[in-house]
């Protein structure tokens, strides 16, 4: 059987898992969706927020703010659309896809929230098909 993945699957271990889950689904439409809102970023994510990429210079809320001007800058009409999410606690994991016009590349995001803010966040990403979208006229 396979998914219906035209809106996102939120699946859910309990009512603060759900509520975790509905913070991330705002941060995915109100920042990474296609209105691009960097300046949302601070409403989201808490003061000491870290952020565990290791190609990142500055892994705070500033740096977050720099690598999405800079993404979208890039690709301007790029949006994340996620499809799968899983929340547990106060962890949230989230299946997505940046898409860019007809391409796309795929991540997998685990975002730690504490009182409603984002917190920590860690992710894998398909670096070939995000190189080929950047590079991509």
């Amino acid at each position: 059987m396979v998914m219906d993945l035209s809106a996102p699957v939120i699946v859910a271990d309990s009512a603060i898992a759900r509520s975790n889950a509905a913070v991330v689904v705002r941060f995915f439409s109100e920042v990474l969706g296609a209105s691009h809102e960097t300046a949302a970023v601070d409403s989201f994510l808490d003061p000491g927020f870290v952020d565990h990429d290791p190609a990142g210079d500055d892994n705070g809320v500033a740096g977050v703010v720099a690598k999405l001007a800079a993404l979208w800058q890039a690709v301007p009409s790029g949006r994340y659309a996620p499809s799968v999410i899983i929340a547990a606690g106060d962890l949230v994991s989230v299946l997505s896809r940046l898409e860019v016009d007809d391409k796309g590349a795929g991540f997998a995001d685990v975002y730690r929230l504490i009182d409603g803010r984002i917190t920590e966040h860690w992710h894998v990403v398909d670096n070939a098909a995000l190189t080929v979208l950047l590079e991509s006229p």
